[in-house]
């Protein structure tokens, strides 16, 4: 079954989080489970204050974490939601928690982030780290409509795996998924004089043909899955990272890949990847090459 694990804090980038995460839920048919870290420091109650408690365990964890759902979903939604308490560091007792699950999801932002940070420690170290994929959720993006899904596309394994991801995503949301390929002139060394000394068509058209074969393998890869879902073929010159910030306005949702391993001795995200996950005006999903059958 597939399992879709959020992060729960108590603040309000958390309860958007948690929206979002429990209607991906229901679009998958899968089992969401909420996750509270708490630490000797770091003690959320029921009444939704921080305090210091001696006594304070698991249970007292729980009673919160029920809390913060029944305020973000509703009791009877609430109540269909699997919880779990775990004392550890946030960012390490969350990847721990998704080790294993389909999708980790998180706010941008929890309590205690600065204001005017796009990210928070706990969720960029959640991106940066996770070993499976991870949606970054925003405040303003509650009201997506569902309509329009963005994915990074630039022919590495990752990049495949999330439009994949994006297409049968499409297909669940009824949305349209445009495949976008940014391609770059080669860099020129010394003055140039007259015209730009390249002929751009052919890699323009080696673009295309790039973004035509991901596509057509991600369709057929998802098979049934992807029901009646439309994808859009856009191919623009230009940096990866500013190309789909633009096309990403007004979309509800961002795809992209990343490349590395997982694990707190290697820092996961290029600077593409880094970009779109803090710029983005929408929630950011972030894919790694390994999950690609998942």
């Amino acid at each position: 079954m597939t399992t879709i694990v959020v992060g729960v804090d108590g603040s309000e980038h958390g309860a958007v989080a948690v929206r979002w995460a429990a209607r991906e839920a229901q679009l998958r048919d899968a089992e969401l489970v909420a996750v509270l870290v708490w630490d000797l420091f770091n003690q959320r109650h029921a009444d939704g204050s921080q305090r210091f408690d001696p006594e304070y365990d698991d249970s007292h964890a729980d009673r919160a974490l029920l809390a913060a759902l029944e305020d973000a979903l509703g009791a009877e939604a609430a109540a269909s939601v699997t919880r779990r308490a775990v004392c550890d560091v946030p960012a390490q007792g969350l990847l721990e928690a998704a080790k294993d699950a389909d999708l980790l999801v998180v706010g941008a932002r929890g309590l205690g982030g600065f204001r005017g940070l796009l990210l928070g420690s706990v969720s960029q170290q959640c991106l940066h780290h996770a070993s499976g994929p991870i949606a970054i959720v925003r405040e303003a993006s509650e009201a997506s409509t569902g309509e329009r899904i963005v994915v990074g596309v630039d022919g590495s394994a990752s990049s495949r795996a999330a439009l994949r991801w994006s297409v049968v995503e499409g297909g669940l949301r009824k949305a349209t998924v445009e495949a976008v390929h940014a391609w770059d002139v080669p860099v020129v060394y010394g003055p140039v004089v007259g015209t730009f000394p390249y002929d751009t068509s052919d890699i323009e058209r080696g673009a295309r043909e790039l973004l035509d074969e991901v596509v057509d393998e991600a369709v057929a890869s998802a098979g049934p899955d992807a029901g009646d879902v439309t994808v859009e073929r856009v191919v623009s010159p230009g940096g990866a990272a500013t190309t789909l910030l633009g096309i990403a306005e007004g979309a509800d949702l961002v795809v992209i890949g990343r490349r590395g391993v997982g694990g707190f001795e290697r820092l996961l995200l290029g600077s593409v990847s880094e970009n779109i996950a803090r710029h983005a005006p929408c929630p950011v999903v972030v894919m790694p090459p390994e999950r690609a059958g998942r």
